[in-house]
């Protein structure tokens, strides 16, 4: 009864602004210059407690009710200039009538967007309408509020619950371009040992916007083979110094901002504080985690022609974990990124964005553990690497003429790289009568090299006539440690037959050269290998109805050659210390193959319900040349499904805001298992007839696991206070506990004490399962 009562309670509140006495205003849309009727614009509210809005019917009609007042109405459709009307004064005696007569607008071929899978998220895209609103992504539930987990909605991408890391329509983490300002970020996470990066180092709250591009994308993003993740922080309004303060389950952050009409000026510090809530629960004795970030920008308009912005970003991760077997790590990592950059408009038709940039990246790890008996030692390590970067970019774009827009520019880089790796590993081996040996296996390599860079490129945008036009780019990429040279063609056309139609298609390809930094010397290997190559074909359907529904199809096919040797642990991708598990491997392969279909469909009507879903049917087959273990180095020229091959992936948001004050968003996902190899316990028997039981591991990536499906609820309430605004959430992680499996763990049993009569049982292990999480925001003027 209780509940019921509550139920009845939450839906009248719900409700309550629509029972409030109202008014009414209409009229119609129409095309300024041929005075037809413009279906599917938007009208919004703007500025109220309340979101108001809707959209033309197929005659240009609407009809807006509203609660008794003054409002600000906005009027808006892709392809013409927005208008907003005189405050309207809105009253129960008559509905107010007024008509809007919208002029078309040519989108500049700058503006353009060729590129078949682009998505434009919390900024303001041009263009098209915007895939992600910041509004949008602030409601997403998403673990640490951080953008790279969010992103995971959108078809294509794929993440996991430990990782902020995310991949690109079957690829590896490491093939994702990440920028921010136009500055690339090398590994931009905090707590690396989980999962590669659990949170990003990038405060979402220093975001105004995001271009992801999954595929095709053009030759001024260079030296990777999936996708860009392309960040704009933010700059904030003249005649306005805020300040906030935010604490999550992740971490507490603070930031200031200020502007006046010639410089503005932006700082952001985040420091989480796991280690603390540790210490407070009498937990801290085994697992202390400790990480910070903060970030710094100042922009200066030294004349009409010329902008100087100066940024730094610093991170920086200590985790200390004792286990209860008494073996012990410390890891140690640092991020540094120090730039300049020179925005500078020459003429109206010729720009240039020169960057100065500086850094090091440092990592350190050490650890020990021990056998069973706690006294004898399994392995040790001592690793400490260093990266110090220094780059000169600069590019350029000039606009000749309406059908002409060309691009250019250069990116020299002085690499310097210092490695000093020491382990030492027991190694236990059975000898021809059966007698198990046991000797310490040493690997110890240093090295420092510093070498350059370069990449150069060029693309013209041509209009070849009123609905088409074409980018054509050429990219060239040497790198001195790896003495790659490497071309780089590059091809998109989009064809427009009417303002909400866009036809794309993609080609080109992509390479990626190793890291003078991503060395794999932890397992032994001491030479760089050849830069990997990606050739991408991509064609995508853009449709905006005037129902407000925006709809998106794409088809991709991506294949990667030349690709470098991976080394992987088959049964645990979750270690500090890879490369000293019983199952590391070394994978060499012939190629990789993506391809896919992807359907994006959203709808928002200006009103207090939006909803977006997606749906991908995808296919990742890696061939492998072979295989390399401890015992030696198996042929095996097959094709195996790639670690990340989700075969269907199927997401729903739905996005509720009764008020201004409250925000409900509902998020569905579900994806096909991913794959892994089984492993099983096999009975041997020495030449003295004593048994023992050994490891059989399966075939590479032949068994899957269960089906991974989840809802995830977050509430978001604003509160306004004399002394500014405060933003609350609640989210809830995995609303119906869900037990989606991770991975499991091979528990030696025995069903009978006197027979050699032993199996493996498969304990399984979960991704988050119902996890509430709070956090709140306070902003105010100063």
């Amino acid at each position: 009864m209780r509940h019921g009562l509550l139920l009845i309670g939450l839906l009248c509140f719900a409700l309550s602004p629509a029972l409030a006495q109202t008014g009414q205003i209409h009229g119609r849309v129409t095309d300024d210059a041929t005075g037809e009727p413009l279906p599917g614009a938007t009208i919004a509210v703007l500025a109220t407690d309340q979101r108001y809005g809707t959209l033309s019917n197929t005659e240009g009609h609407y009809t807006l009710d509203l609660p008794l007042g003054a409002y600000t109405l906005q009027f808006s459709f892709i392809g013409y200039t927005t208008q907003r009307p005189d405050p309207q004064a809105i009253n129960a005696d008559a509905p107010i009538a007024l008509d809007i007569r919208l002029s078309p607008t040519t989108i500049a071929l700058s503006e353009m967007t060729v590129t078949p899978g682009r998505f434009a998220i919390m900024g303001n895209a041009t263009g098209g309408r915007q895939t992600l609103s910041q509004e949008e992504i602030q409601s997403i539930p998403q673990f640490g509020d951080d953008v790279f987990r969010a992103v995971t909605r959108l078809p294509g991408i794929a993440g996991s619950d430990f990782s902020a890391r995310f991949t690109i329509r079957g690829g590896e983490a490491d093939e994702v371009l990440v920028r921010v300002d136009g500055v690339e970020l090398y590994d931009p996470f905090h707590l690396k040992d989980i999962g590669g990066g659990a949170l990003s180092i990038v405060d979402i709250a220093l975001i105004e916007g995001v271009d992801l591009l999954t595929g095709g994308f053009p030759a001024e993003y260079g030296d990777r083979m999936s996708g860009v993740f392309d960040i704009r922080t933010r700059t904030p309004e003249p005649g306005h110094t805020r300040a906030s303060l935010g604490l999550s389950m992740m971490n507490a952050r603070a930031y200031i901002e200020g502007a006046n009409k010639r410089s503005a000026w932006f700082f952001s510090a985040r420091r989480g504080y796991l280690d603390l809530v540790l210490r407070v629960m009498g937990e801290d004795e085994n697992f202390s985690p400790k990480y910070n970030d903060a970030f710094a920008k100042y922009t200066y308009q030294l004349n009409d022609q010329h902008k100087l912005q100066a940024s730094l970003l610093r991170s920086h991760d200590d985790l200390d974990f004792v286990e209860d077997n008494d073996d012990r790590s410390n890891t140690e990592y640092g991020n540094t990124y120090s730039w300049l950059s020179l925005d500078s408009a020459l003429s109206r038709k010729l720009h240039a964005r020169t960057t100065l940039l500086g850094g090091r990246i440092s990592d350190q790890r050490d650890g020990l553990t021990l056998l069973d008996d706690r006294r004898s030692v399994d392995f040790t390590v001592a690793d400490e690497r260093q990266f110090d970067f220094l780059s000169l970019r600069q590019d350029w774009n000039f606009a000749p003429a309406p059908t002409h827009y060309l691009k250019w520019g250069f990116d020299l880089r002085h690499l310097d790289a210092w490695y000093d790796y020491r382990s030492e590993q027991r190694i236990s081996e059975r000898d021809s009568a059966g007698t198990v040996q046991s000797h310490f296996d040493t690997t110890a390599n240093a090295l420092d090299l510093a070498r350059y860079t370069l990449g150069l490129y060029a693309a013209d945008r041509i209009r070849l006539a009123d609905p088409v036009a074409l980018e054509l780019g050429l990219r060239y990429d040497y790198a001195g440690h790896t003495n790659d040279q490497v071309v780089s063609p590059r091809l998109n056309i989009v064809y427009t037959p009417d303002r909400n139609t866009s036809l794309r298609a993609g080609w080109g390809y992509f390479h990626q050269s190793q890291g003078i930094h991503q060395l794999d010397i932890q397992d032994g290997e001491t030479a760089f290998h050849p830069a990997q190559r990606a050739e991408h074909r991509v064609l995508g359907l853009e449709r905006f109805f005037a129902n407000g529904l925006h709809l998106r199809v794409e088809a991709y096919d991506k294949k990667l050659t030349s690709l470098q040797p991976t080394y992987r642990n088959w049964l645990n991708a979750i270690e500090i210390f890879p490369e000293l598990q019983d199952d590391r491997v070394r994978l060499d392969f012939d190629g990789v193959r993506s391809h896919g279909l992807e359907v994006y469909l959203k709808r928002d009507t200006g009103g207090r319900f939006t909803w977006w879903m997606s749906y991908a049917l995808a296919r990742v087959e890696e061939d492998i040349r072979s295989i390399r273990t401890d015992q030696g180095t198996i042929p095996f020229a097959a094709e195996v499904p790639g670690r990340f091959d989700q075969r269907h992936t199927l997401s729903f948001d739905l996005n509720y805001r009764p008020s201004a004050r409250w925000r409900f968003n509902m998020a569905w996902q579900y994806r096909s298992g991913w794959p892994y190899t089984d492993r099983t316990l096999r009975l041997g028997e020495t030449a003295a007839g004593e048994f023992f039981f050994y490891d059989q591991v399966g075939e590479p990536n032949a068994t899957r696991y269960p089906a991974f499906h989840r809802l995830d609820l977050r509430l978001n309430r604003a509160f306004k206070t004399s002394k500014g605004q405060v933003h609350a959430y609640l989210e809830l992680t995995n609303l119906y506990n869900h037990g989606n499996v991770r991975t499991y763990e091979y528990n030696f049993e025995c069903t009978n004490s006197t027979t050699p009569d032993c199996r493996y049982r498969k304990d399984p292990e979960f991704w988050f399962k119902l996890l509430p999480s709070i956090g709140l925001n306070w902003n105010w003027d100063l």
